[in-house]
């Protein structure tokens, strides 16, 4: 589990210092931390990120780079358990934290003592629920792991390369990175949620070295009417005035709806939050009014309107007045992670050039998968 987040930043006069921390208790070695500077400046100095092992601290970490032209070089260090690797939370999870520590950093201003102080604070309770919110990302449902997937180019890239045919590890990481053109550290971690959803198994072939990737269930992400709000609105449920504008709504958005790559990880995005995703769950059942509707169980980013309010711009909720000018609460648009047989693969495999223990072993693993 991640350890702490350290914010340093590069003075001209002092060097390397320390800005920001949290916990408060954890033990920061500025030649550590000077390592990681360095991993950032070779070359150009610009911004950006890099994984670096600390064998001293005992730690992986996870470091943003605003880039040495910025107003104020920093350094987003999120402190991680040795062999630990920022895949395992997803990318786009990692991207938007930074994004916002940033944020706040940005608004230091230098010169108002009592303004920045606020700030400080204010960011300090952001990096703990931010390492609060990454805590609760390791217990992810599989809608989750296949959210987290679709989410991150980096995965969606390893999916498109196995859909072709089976390859080893090695092999896998080598066309990955240059795919990518860039360097893939720690594979097994970005592996990790095609295993535990089922989509890729695993496994050795005689007379080979390297354990095989093979893609034995594929999905497909997209949005679909919320099923038990619809049912209790055809029962005139809550009001025949909410549930005739709710359906109307629906109907409107579901006759033009067409899914995107690009609206897929939008979703895939607000499926990966925690506390968003908490709130889906809980509206899958029934629509709620705003002052009644339940906490979300864990201390939030944001307070509630300013999660529904991100929920309902992404048009995952709609909020609807009643008569009385009640705010309402609806699921407007579910969203489904569909896993499908890879049938597709059974001729990819007759055409690829593959030898000839690698294509029985896959279709010996697709043959056991169609069965289940």
């Amino acid at each position: 589990m991640p350890q702490g987040i350290v914010i340093t930043k590069w003075t001209h006069d002092k060097g390397m210092i320390v800005d920001t921390k949290y916990p408060e208790t954890i033990e920061v070695d500025l030649d550590d931390m000077m390592r990681v500077f360095y991993a950032h400046v070779v070359g150009a100095g610009a911004g950006g990120d890099v994984l670096v092992r600390l064998e001293k601290a005992r730690s992986n970490v996870s470091s943003h780079f605003t880039g040495m032209d910025a107003k104020v070089p920093y350094l987003v260090n999120l402190m991680l358990e040795i062999g630990e690797d920022p895949d395992m939370y997803g990318e786009a999870v990692i991207k938007e934290i930074n994004e916002n520590i940033i944020k706040y950093l940005d608004q230091m201003t230098g010169t108002d003592v009592n303004k920045d102080y606020s700030t400080k604070k204010t960011l300090k309770e952001y990096l703990k629920n931010a390492l609060f919110l990454l805590d609760r990302l390791k217990n992810m449902t599989r809608e989750q792991r296949l959210a987290q997937i679709y989410s991150s180019k980096k995965s969606r890239s390893i999916l498109e390369i196995l859909h072709q045919q089976a390859y080893s590890r090695r092999e896998l990481q080598n066309i990955l990175e240059e795919k990518l053109g860039a360097f893939v550290s720690n594979i097994e971690y970005t592996l990790d949620p095609f295993i535990k959803t089922n989509l890729v198994k695993q496994d050795w072939i005689e007379g080979f070295s390297d354990i095989f990737l093979f893609l034995i269930s594929d999905f497909t992400l997209f949005r679909k009417p919320a099923d038990n709000t619809l049912k209790n609105a055809r029962k005139n449920v809550p009001s025949p005035d909410l549930a005739k504008t709710y359906r109307e709504e629906v109907g409107k958005f579901f006759s033009t709806y067409q899914p995107t790559i690009i609206d897929s990880v939008n979703i895939a995005l607000n499926l990966l939050n925690p506390d968003k995703y908490d709130f889906i769950v809980l509206l899958r059942e029934r629509a709620y009014p705003l002052n009644k509707l339940p906490k979300s169980p864990a201390d939030s980013f944001l307070d509630t309107r300013a999660l529904l309010e991100s929920l309902a711009k992404d048009q995952i909720i709609k909020i609807i007045k009643d008569k009385r000018d009640i705010e309402w609460v609806f699921l407007f648009t579910d969203v489904s992670a569909e896993t499908f047989y890879p049938e597709y693969m059974l001729e990819n495999i007759r055409a690829a050039p593959l030898k000839k223990e690698i294509a029985i072993k896959h279709l010996e693993l697709l043959e056991v998968a169609y069965q289940k």
